[in-house]
């Protein structure tokens, strides 16, 4: 699969996460959520795609620890 493909994939994905178009899956329990966000922070950080790092960051302080 092109690595472009994936990359657009998610910096799309984690755009949506600032709307309020997006949500949890409803079984997803906080550290799941936290989990899930560590890793797309950890992808955008290593691909430099700094405003989603920034939505990645506002998502996690809504997530109940």
């Amino acid at each position: 699969m092109d690595e472009n493909f994936l990359n657009r994939l998610l910096i799309q994905s984690i755009n949506l996460m600032g709307t309020e178009e997006w949500s949890w899956p409803p079984e997803w329990d906080a550290n799941r959520k936290l989990n899930f966000l560590k890793q797309c922070m950890m992808y955008a950080e290593k691909n430099e795609f700094y405003e989603q790092c920034a939505i990645i960051r506002d998502v996690e302080k809504t997530v109940n620890k």
